[in-house]
Order: structure tokens, then C-alpha cells, then sequence
């Protein structure tokens, strides 16, 4: 009895030890030269196709691949950088894989801060079910520079929040998601300018929002800074170049003295929004398009 629980260890040594040996060997000789190039085929052989620089690849325990200084841009727009990370981690999710759903986890560092989350990729079929859950923390969006291309303005704050979404790859618009997110210590170019002022700063911005069938439900988007105190809501008519988005919006602003003192216009519009304000916040209505968005107030 003894000697056979010593054989058993003996091979449960053995077990270990090799298992050991070939992690380190694995990742003192891991082929990262050829994972760059196969991920960088896989790229350009996308719609629309892109381009991936990576510095180093190598594995991470358990079962997982980390990427140091990762780019990825537009083949044929190659200074147009769609995302940035310090370090990314991606891992299987194994169980995603026996159901043959493809199901891969990321986290990384980038942007000034942390985003996590998990996405699947079936097949290079465009038609096939696409789905995503991304976490944001503490991001820099000022530092992201494909946003003001995307919004067509300038933002700066810092991110928090959650977004979700499901559907196919070749019909993004058409696909339904969520959106639960918070913005703070920042600055947003305005619409358009209001007495003269082109941007506002703010202390947080609340958004929650929903997307359905290319229209996006602005449930609820709430600012606060020092200038004033304004709320938004409505819906957004998708285009496939977003700027060219439909808008129709309502909302509300509510000045501080300090909007008052800040801004600069003739006497008769600034008593003209005082007069306003003495009934409370007055509302107004954005409608337009998300590159030449117009502005009436009611």
C-alpha cells in the first residue's frame, strides 16, 4: 500500500514537473512573430480592413495571450487610430467554445484607464450573430482621437459605465443595445454656439440610452456644471456615416448666474434669457443632423 501511494507520487511529480517545463519552455520560445502576422491577415482580410501593430505577444496563465502596445487603425487611413492599449489580456472562454459560440474575454489598460469585457466572433461569416458586453473605467475619452470623428465635436472628461449589444456584424445599426454611462470633470464643444459661448464645462454628464432597429432612445442624458444644469431626451435616427445622424431631441437648461457673466452677446438676448429664466429652466429642441444640428428654443 505504501510503495503504490509512493509510485503515485512519483508520477504525480513527474506530471507536475513537465507541465511546468513546457509552460516555460512555451514561453521562452512562443512564436509571437507568427501570431502578429496571423492576426494582422486576419485583419486586413476584414470589412472594412484594418491594420494591427503589436510590440510583443506572449502567453499569460491561464490559457490566454498578452498584448503589449497594441494599435489598431484603418489599412487604408493608417493615422486614423481606432483603438490604443498599454497592455491587453485575452483569454477563451472555454465553455463558449464546446457550445461553438467562440466567446473570448479581454481586459486592458488604455486610454488613461481600465476596459474589460467579452465579444464572440463565430466565423469570418458577416451574417453571423455578433454580441458584446464592454466596462469602462476611469477612461480618458479626450485622449481617444477617433471620437470627434465619430460625434462630430470634441469631448474631454473622464468615462465610466457599461455598454451591451447583439447583432449581426454586416448590420451593426440594426442591432439592439444598451448604454449606462457617466462622464465627469470635462468640457463638450456645444451643437452649435449659444451667446457666444462654444463649449461648456460640466462636473458630470449622466447618459442611459438604448438602441432598436437604427434609432437610438436617448432615455435620459443629464448635465451639471458650473454654468448651468441641463437635461435630454429623445431619439437619433442611425446613418452609416454617423455624422449625418437625424436628431430629435428635447431638453431643458437651466443657467447659473455664472452662464450670465461668462457669456457675452447684446443686452437685449441676454434680457431676453433672463426673462426666460424667471419662468425656470426653459426648454428647447435640437433637430438636424449630428454635423449641422439646429437648435430652436420653445
Amino acid at each position: 500500500m505504501i510503495q503504490s501511494l509512493s509510485k503515485h507520487r512519483k508520477w504525480v511529480g513527474y506530471t507536475i514537473y513537465c507541465i511546468f517545463l513546457t509552460a516555460g519552455f512555451l514561453y521562452l520560445f512562443f512564436p509571437s512573430d507568427a501570431v502578429r502576422h496571423y492576426l494582422q491577415v486576419k485583419a486586413r482580410n476584414l470589412d472594412p480592413p484594418l491594420m494591427v501593430s503589436v510590440d510583443r505577444i506572449k502567453p499569460w496563465p491561464v490559457c490566454s495571450l498578452k498584448f503589449e502596445h497594441t494599435e489598431i487603425s484603418f489599412l487604408d487611413k493608417p493615422d486614423r487610430k481606432l483603438f490604443r492599449a498599454n497592455r491587453l489580456l485575452l483569454s477563451p472562454a472555454a465553455r463558449s467554445f464546446i457550445r461553438g459560440d467562440h466567446r473570448w474575454c479581454f481586459r486592458c489598460v488604455a486610454y488613461g484607464g481600465r476596459i474589460k469585457g467579452c465579444t464572440n466572433f463565430n466565423n469570418n461569416d458577416r451574417a453571423s450573430p455578433f454580441k458584446a458586453e464592454i466596462e469602462f473605467d476611469t477612461i480618458r475619452i479626450g485622449t481617444y482621437e477617433h471620437l470627434k470623428e465619430l460625434i462630430g465635436r470634441y469631448v474631454d472628461g473622464t468615462l465610466t459605465g457599461t455598454i451591451s449589444y447583439s447583432g449581426q456584424r454586416k448590420r451593426l445599426l440594426s442591432g439592439a443595445g444598451e448604454a449606462n454611462l457617466k462622464i465627469v470633470s470635462g468640457r463638450i464643444q456645444l451643437l452649435s454656439p449659444v451667446l457666444t459661448l462654444e463649449s461648456i464645462e460640466y462636473n458630470e454628464i449622466a447618459i442611459n440610452m438604448a438602441l432598436k432597429r437604427g434609432t437610438i432612445n436617448l432615455t435620459r442624458l443629464q448635465l451639471e456644471g458650473p454654468l448651468l444644469k441641463a437635461t435630454l431626451s429623445g431619439s437619433i435616427r442611425l446613418r452609416e456615416k454617423l455624422v449625418k445622424s437625424s436628431l430629435d431631441l428635447k431638453g431643458t437648461i437651466e443657467p447659473f448666474a455664472a452662464f450670465f457673466e461668462k457669456a457675452e452677446g447684446s443686452q437685449s438676448t441676454l434680457k431676453y434669457f433672463r426673462k426666460m429664466l424667471r419662468k425656470g429652466a426653459f426648454p428647447f429642441r435640437i433637430h438636424g443632423t449630428l454635423a449641422q444640428p439646429k437648435i430652436s428654443f420653445i
